[in-house]
């Protein structure tokens, strides 16, 4: 094959574009992401719709129906549905698989911009969001200190939130728990009577009060200066001291003539507890595409630059964070395909027991590997659940061309050639039959990087990343491995004794013995084709019945550590109310030794009714016998 005959008679220029190869492969290596899974985008869009203070009856009606009849005509749809909760409507519009979820969404927006005019006047500006796996919080902590929920909420809003979400790959610093400021005007509406004063007029002049506007701009000379009308109230006293209108015998009524004004705190709508204690929390979302350990190392970073910014008091306390298991895992599938091409290499040393050979055949390895790695990097890929899995089961195929190059080779060494033609002679003989080898494991490979669907966003890394190393591998089998067998390989002296034939001697009595025995089986099969025929289709049929007792799932389950809780009280509880049960939830928890941490959200998205916990326990290694599903029964 003239690609052989290039790299053996060019033995320089081989050894330059293996190195580059590997040179590249490192760089990207280095460049590589570490993520759980590969990006993958479902194919549904959410439109939420505040309407403060309208009953769940209203928001169906004057939200939600409009919104469905101005969606339900687009192509490509699954089905639709809708949530009408209190101040809140909710459509959620399921697109069938394969549909481009960015023109679905530009689509989506453009509807309900159309219908915005139908929906009453006080409802919020819609706001449109795609599922998106990556919006999990990546990481979640608490800010706990000897102060004020109120003081802790403030600077988790001041200090924290600006400048974590300055974090390159950050694309939000949820706040929750605490209380915000709120100046709260309590009319009395007896005072408004005796006045003759509208409580809108008072609601207008606040707005009014409260603006700052832009007043056009003059000339100075050589320079031009911006003006602009300053009517922003200054404190709860300028709120106080605001003229809201003239009394009939022409005196000023000021808003403390008529309301109470009250520097406090907003209406709670959501808790945080931390193993029973209250508490201000932040969660973290990376940006959609964004490698979540490097995100994640990134904003300990800045946090840590952050700390002397904040009281000696306050502390932030990590929750969870989800690198800690993606690295874990990649750490286990990195160690597997390191001992799995180890053992490789020593079955090859075992059965060959040629260590020249086995050096040579070794060599594909690590090279076609750290090869993929550059492959990867230059399409985006990171090292996944899925490119890992695709590289840990290529390792048994990476080695394959190497092996049958390298054997064909010695073949012709046994002969009496010499290294130069044996290395040629034998890599040409058996070309066509390693180059159809590989590309029969491209064609099965191949194809599942082109499934349809979100399972098909799954596996094409998976199909990438097995077809890129295979292919890689053997470009290096008529390559590298024909060019070192030329130059490091010894013509076959039969009869000559070395000091390797002891070590050998063993090995070889057994495989003597491995062929007698093989050879007699397979006599025996050629001899009783029927019984070989019905053993083979028993053994189909009673797989094809064991298959069935198996169980399917989407994702295998795991063992993280912790799991999540949720509950839902009758419509209407109010949120002490919860908060009260939820107590008791939470000190039934931590009553279990292996249980760490209870994080607490009471009234999740406002929904005082409803409660969720997370429950952080101790690894799995220190609790043998104790699966995570016996903790989540006793909870």
């Amino acid at each position: 094959m003239n690609l052989s005959a290039i790299a053996i008679r060019r033995p320089v220029f081989t050894v330059m574009c293996a190195v580059a190869l590997l040179v590249m492969g490192l760089v990207g290596l280095k460049r590589l992401g570490t993520d759980l899974f590969p990006d993958v985008s479902f194919p549904v869009v959410v439109v939420n719709v505040p309407y403060p203070g309208a009953s769940p009856r209203e928001v169906e009606t004057l939200v939600v129906r409009p919104l469905e009849d101005a969606v339900v005509s687009l192509n490509g749809i699954d089905r639709i549905k809708t949530y009408s909760r209190e101040s809140l409507g909710t459509v959620v519009i399921l697109f069938k698989l394969g549909v481009n979820i960015t023109e679905a969404a530009a689509e989506v927006r453009d509807r309900v911009a159309q219908t915005r005019y139908k929906l009453p006047a006080d409802t919020k500006e819609p706001s449109l969001s795609r599922l998106d796996v990556s919006a999990a919080p990546v990481l979640i902590y608490t800010l706990r200190g000897q102060r004020p929920l109120a003081e802790l909420r403030k600077l988790a809003d001041d200090v924290l939130k600006p400048q974590l979400e300055q974090v390159e790959g950050v694309a939000a610093v949820q706040i929750k728990g605490g209380a915000s400021r709120e100046i709260q005007v309590d009319l009395d509406r007896a005072r408004l009577d005796a006045l003759g004063i509208d409580p809108g007029v008072v609601t207008a002049r606040l707005r009014a009060a409260n603006l700052t506007v832009p007043a056009g701009r003059f000339d100075e000379g050589l320079r031009e200066i911006s003006v602009r009308t300053v009517g922003e109230l200054p404190d709860v006293e300028a709120v106080r001291d605001m003229v809201i209108a003239n009394a009939r015998d022409g005196s000023a009524v000021r808003l403390r003539d008529i309301a109470s004004v009250v520097d406090g705190f907003e209406e709670l709508r959501t808790r945080i507890r931390a193993n029973g204690q209250d508490a201000v929390s932040f969660e973290v979302q990376k940006q959609s595409g964004r490698n979540s350990v490097a995100v994640a190392d990134a904003l300990k970073a800045r946090l840590a630059q952050i700390q002397p910014q904040l009281p000696a008091d306050v502390k932030p306390e990590l929750i969870f964070d989800q690198s800690v298991f993606i690295r874990e895992n990649a750490h286990e599938v990195e160690v597997a395909i390191v001992f799995g091409g180890a053992m490789a290499i020593l079955v090859i040393l075992l059965f060959m027991l040629d260590l020249r050979s086995t050096l040579i055949s070794a060599v594909a390895l690590p090279t076609s590997v750290i090869g993929t790695f550059f492959v990867m990097y230059a399409l985006g890929y990171t090292l996944n659940m899925m490119t890992l899995l695709g590289l840990s089961l290529a390792i048994g195929l990476l080695i394959d061309d190497a092996v049958v190059v390298r054997e064909n080779i010695f073949k012709h060494l046994e002969r009496g050639e010499d290294p130069f033609t044996a290395a040629l002679e034998g890599t040409k003989e058996i070309a066509l039959s390693v180059l159809a080898t590989t590309l029969t494991i491209v064609a099965v490979f191949a194809p599942v990087a082109f499934m349809e669907g979100i399972v098909g966003q799954f596996f094409r890394q998976f199909g990438i990343t097995v077809s890129a190393s295979v292919l890689i591998s053997l470009v290096v089998a008529f390559t590298l491995d024909p060019m070192l067998s030329s130059r490091f390989s010894k013509t076959v002296e039969h009869g000559k004794s070395s000091w390797f034939d002891p070590l050998k001697r063993p090995f070889e009595t057994f495989f003597a013995a491995l062929d007698r025995t093989y050879a007699a089986l397979l006599h025996w099969s050629v001899r009783h084709k029927l019984a070989v025929a019905g053993f083979a289709f028993s053994s189909l049929v009673l797989m094809s019945w064991v298959a069935g007792l198996m169980g399917s799932e989407f994702v295998n389950a795991e063992d993280r550590g912790q799991f999540v809780v949720e509950a839902e009280m009758p419509a209407g509880t109010s949120l002490d109310t919860t908060s009260r049960i939820s107590l008791q939830a939470e000190e039934a928890f931590l009553k279990n030794p292996h249980v760490r941490v209870v994080f607490a959200t009471i009234g999740p998205n406002g929904e005082t009714n409803k409660v969720s916990w997370r429950v952080v326990t101790s690894n799995k290694s220190n609790r043998p016998g104790i699966p995570l599903a016996s903790l989540k029964d006793s909870a």
